[in-house]
C-alpha cells in the first residue's frame, strides 16, 4: 500500500505539491493576488513583502539567486522564496515569462532557482487539484456522473503516485507523465459540483490497494487486458466489450505503409506478406503473427506510431493497409464509453465497476499508514 503521510489530516487539510512548468525554462514570473491575501515569505519563513490588493510582484532568475521586485519598494535578492496565500478561496495569477496570458492558481507556491530557471511548486488542497485536472482531461459539456468518474479516477492515481517525483522535491508533475494540471482553465461549476459529490474517494482493489487507475481515449468495442500492453496482471484491468464508443469520434482510423518500408520497419523477410494477405482482430491480440515471425501488438503501434493496437491488417497493391479500432492504450476505463453512459443514464458506480472489475470505492481516511 502506497504510503499516506500527507494525509493523515483531515481531508479538506490535505494539500499535494505540484512541479509545475518544469519543461519551460521558466526565467521570470509576475504574480498578483485575485482572492485572499498573500505575503511573500523567505527560505528563514520571515515575511519579506505583503501584498496589496492591486499589487503585483516580479520574480527573475539571476544566476544563483530569485530577485524579487514591486512597484511599492520591494527590490530584494533571495535564495528562494514562498509566496503564501490566506482566507477562503486564496488564489493568485501569474505571467510565464513574456507570456501576456495570466495563469490562475490556488494557495501557495515555492519559488527556487535552479541552473535551467526558476523551479516553481504549487502546494494546494487535493480536492482543487483534482477539480484542475478534471477541467484539463475532460474540457467542458461532459454529463455529470461523467465528471464524478474522472474526478475518482484522478483522485485515485495522484494519492497513488504521491511520491513519483520525490527526487525533485514535489510529489507530482503538471503534464502527462502524471496528469495535467493548468492554471488555463478554471473549473467550471459542473466540474466542482462532481469533485465534492465524490470528496475523499478513491478505488481500492480487493487486496485493499490504491488501484492503478488507467484509461484512455476510445478503445474500438473491447478494452485491454492489462498484462497483454504493460507486461504485469492486474485483476481488475480485464479485457471488457463496450459497445458505447462504437460511434464515438475516436473510434476508427486507417493508416496505409508501403510493403516495403513495413517490413523494413519490422525487419522481416516474410514470403507471406503478399498480395492478398489479411490479418484480423475479431478480439484483441497480443502479438501480430506472420508465419514464424511475430511481434507484439503494443510494440507495432509504438513503431509505426498508430492510434491503438486494436487493427485489421491487409496487404494490397504494394501497401500494407490497417484498418484500426480506438485510440490509445486500451487498458481500464474508455473515456468516450463512459461518456456515452453517464449521458444515457448510468451512474459513476456502476460505470467504474464495469471497466475496473471487482474495485470499491472508499474514502481517503479508511486507509491506514504504514
Amino acid at each position: 500500500m502506497v504510503s499516506i503521510v500527507l494525509l493523515n489530516s483531515s481531508l479538506s487539510d490535505a494539500q499535494i505539491n505540484v512541479g509545475i512548468f518544469g519543461k519551460s525554462n521558466v526565467k521570470s514570473v509576475l504574480f498578483s493576488p485575485v482572492q485572499g491575501k498573500y505575503v511573500l515569505v523567505n527560505s528563514k519563513s520571515d515575511t519579506v513583502y505583503r501584498f496589496r490588493s492591486d499589487d503585483a510582484v516580479s520574480i527573475t532568475n539571476i544566476d544563483s539567486a530569485v530577485v524579487a521586485k514591486s512597484a511599492y519598494g520591494l527590490n530584494d535578492t533571495l535564495s528562494k522564496c514562498y509566496l503564501l496565500g490566506s482566507g477562503n478561496g486564496a488564489s493568485f495569477k501569474m505571467r510565464i515569462n513574456e507570456n501576456p496570458k495570466d495563469l490562475v492558481y490556488y494557495q501557495s507556491l515555492e519559488i527556487d532557482n535552479e541552473k535551467s530557471g526558476l523551479s516553481l511548486i504549487n502546494a494546494v488542497d487535493i480536492e482543487r487539484y483534482v477539480s484542475r485536472v478534471v477541467q484539463a482531461e475532460v474540457g467542458y459539456g461532459a454529463a455529470e456522473e461523467y465528471y464524478k468518474i474522472q474526478s475518482i479516477i484522478c483522485r485515485t492515481y495522484a494519492i497513488r503516485n504521491l511520491e513519483r517525483h520525490a527526487l525533485d522535491g514535489f510529489d507530482v508533475c503538471d503534464h502527462e507523465h502524471c496528469q495535467v494540471y493548468s492554471g488555463a482553465k478554471t473549473p467550471t461549476d459542473a466540474v466542482i459540483k462532481a469533485t465534492a459529490a465524490t470528496s475523499g474517494l478513491v478505488m481500492l482493489s480487493d487486496e485493499n490497494d490504491l488501484v492503478l487507475s488507467a484509461f484512455h481515449s476510445n478503445c474500438g468495442g473491447q478494452t485491454a487486458n492489462s498484462e497483454d500492453v504493460w507486461k504485469e496482471q492486474r485483476s481488475y484491468l480485464k479485457s471488457v466489450n463496450d459497445t458505447f464508443c462504437l460511434t464515438e469520434r475516436s473510434a476508427n482510423w486507417t493508416k496505409t505503409i508501403k510493403i516495403e518500408d513495413f517490413s523494413a520497419q519490422l525487419g522481416w523477410s516474410n514470403p507471406e506478406l503478399k498480395d492478398g494477405f489479411s490479418w484480423k482482430q475479431s478480439n484483441r491480440k497480443k502479438y501480430f503473427a506472420v508465419g514464424n515471425d511475430s511481434l507484439e501488438t503494443s510494440k507495432m503501434r509504438r513503431l509505426f506510431r498508430l492510434r491503438s493496437t486494436y487493427f485489421d491488417l491487409n496487404r494490397e497493391a504494394g501497401n500494407a493497409n490497417m484498418i484500426g479500432r480506438g485510440y490509445g492504450h486500451g487498458v481500464g476505463l474508455c473515456q468516450q464509453g463512459a461518456m456515452k453512459m453517464a449521458k444515457s443514464g448510468y451512474s459513476y458506480s456502476p460505470i467504474l465497476g464495469y471497466y475496473y472489475k471487482g474495485v470499491s470505492l472508499a474514502p481517503i481516511s479508511s486507509l491506514q499508514e504504514e
